[in-house]
């Protein structure tokens, strides 16, 4: 066999996420880390190139980075939660580089992420405006 399997890099994957998570970095090399993912796969033939996405504790991703500015740039509100089809939903990311579902959403009963469009981010999102006397 001198070839890679979908399958066998699929595999590869989850075995590399399962022991990445499991080693402690902070009795090695002294890092807290926070989140590690097993990215994207590019192979040919026998050599597979996989990215590795490492967070350190307290650390900001990209997307939560871009939350910050572009919620202030549209006035949505971070700290809301929704009710987007009989579910529980906030906003915990950006995608600054999408085209058109730009804001990720978490359901907040099990954790999965979804994305939206700007229009819809905004209808049950959006910053009140409070009413000063």
């Amino acid at each position: 066999m001198t070839e890679f399997t979908r399958q066998q890099l699929k595999d590869l994957r989850t075995e590399m996420q399962t022991v990445l998570l499991a080693h402690d970095f902070g009795d090695t090399i002294n890092l807290e880390i926070d989140k590690i993912n097993v990215g994207n796969c590019k192979y040919s033939g026998g050599e597979a190139t996989y990215q590795v996405k490492f967070v350190l504790k307290g650390g900001k991703t990209r997307e939560q980075q871009d939350l910050e500015y572009y919620a202030k740039l549209d006035g949505i509100d971070t700290t809301a939660i929704a009710k987007l089809q009989g579910e529980d939903m906030k906003v915990i990311g950006y995608k600054s580089r999408a085209r058109k579902n730009k804001w990720i959403l978490q359901r907040l009963r099990d954790g999965a992420e979804f994305v939206c469009n700007d229009h819809v981010a905004k209808q049950f999102f959006k910053k009140r405006e409070e009413i000063t006397q």
